[in-house]
């Protein structure tokens, strides 16, 4: 009987143990199936704030025929989220107007081609009063040549993501209390202002507004006459 006992009470152990055994290789298993979880990476802010004063530095300082002395740029606000990078940056510049002489500004190029060329202006009040104009516009430009001027003004920068602002890739928005407009693009580090005129349109403005001014000009004179 005694041995009977044993035998019964030895197969109670064997039970048990099987049944641990089988518990614990259920949980190893399950867990070698488990996918482990990874922390989502948090984009670094001094990085993506690096790019987004590059990127307004370039964009600011494309303005054609103007010679940056100094130019900086402050990240006012800079908000990174799964929608993409939104930042608002101020900028501070100085400058100089570049050309050789006054009379390579296009504007001014235009209207003294206007002058040379169309024989619309011909009588000798019409040519003095062009003339004058012209000189006038030309000492403007020429202090600007020989004298800083230090402006101000705020972008607004968006990029879809921190792998295309890594490329260099923005949408650019003129950002001040009275206009939020679209302003350019920055495609691969190269910026596109949609409001800078290139120089052959600006000469042709000035080419056809001479006439127009020159004839507001004469008509105010014979009204005070």
């Amino acid at each position: 009987m005694r041995n009977v006992r044993f035998l019964k009470d030895g197969w109670k152990v064997t039970l048990v143990t099987v049944t641990i055994l089988v518990l614990m290789l259920t949980c190893m298993f399950t867990l070698s199936i488990r996918k482990p979880t990874v922390a989502k990476a948090e984009v670094d802010k001094t990085e993506v704030e690096a790019l987004v004063k590059k990127a307004t530095l370039i964009f600011a300082n494309s303005i054609p025929h103007d010679k940056f002395l100094s130019s900086s740029a402050s990240v006012v606000e800079l908000n990174i989220t799964d929608n993409g990078i939104e930042a608002i940056v101020n900028t501070e510049q100085t400058f100089v107007l570049d050309y050789n002489t006054p009379y390579d500004e296009p504007y001014l190029k235009g209207m003294m081609q206007k002058l040379k060329e169309d024989k619309s202006i011909s009588s000798v009040e019409e040519v003095s009063i062009a003339e004058e104009y012209m000189k006038e516009r030309a000492a403007a430009i020429q202090d600007e040549m020989e004298n800083p001027a230090t402006v101000y003004c705020t972008y607004k920068l968006l990029a879809s993501n921190l792998e295309e602002a890594q490329k260099g890739n923005f949408t650019v928005y003129i950002w001040t209390n009275i206009d939020k407009t679209q302003n350019g693009v920055i495609k691969n580090w190269i910026p596109t202002d949609f409001y800078s005129s290139p120089d052959e349109e600006m000469a042709e403005k000035g080419y056809e507004s001479l006439d127009t001014y020159v004839s507001a000009v004469e008509q105010a004179y014979t009204e005070a006459r």
